[in-house]
């Protein structure tokens, strides 16, 4: 499908990497919050147990919190 330097670790290789407890990943109770315009709702439902994600070899959440980095980029089908 195009995707190359994918599927191993190593170096220069891109990689998307999860880190976590196996022991203590648990989902959260789902909450609504109101933080769209016009104070509009969503449901969220947060997990507990991860330590970190890594994306392209930037750390995008760390310790429970997103770092911002946005490393990834958006990939579209079609016309």
């Amino acid at each position: 499908a195009g995707f190359r330097n994918r599927g191993t670790l190593v170096e220069g290789a891109w990689a998307d990497i999860v880190v976590y407890d196996l022991n203590k990943l648990a989902m959260k109770p789902m909450e609504i919050v109101h933080d769209f315009p016009g104070g509009e709702w969503r449901r969220v439902q947060q997990a507990e147990g991860y330590h970190a994600i890594m994306v392209n070899g930037e750390t995008t959440f760390e310790d429970g919190r997103c770092t911002n980095a946005t490393p990834g980029r958006l990939l579209r089908h079609g016309g």
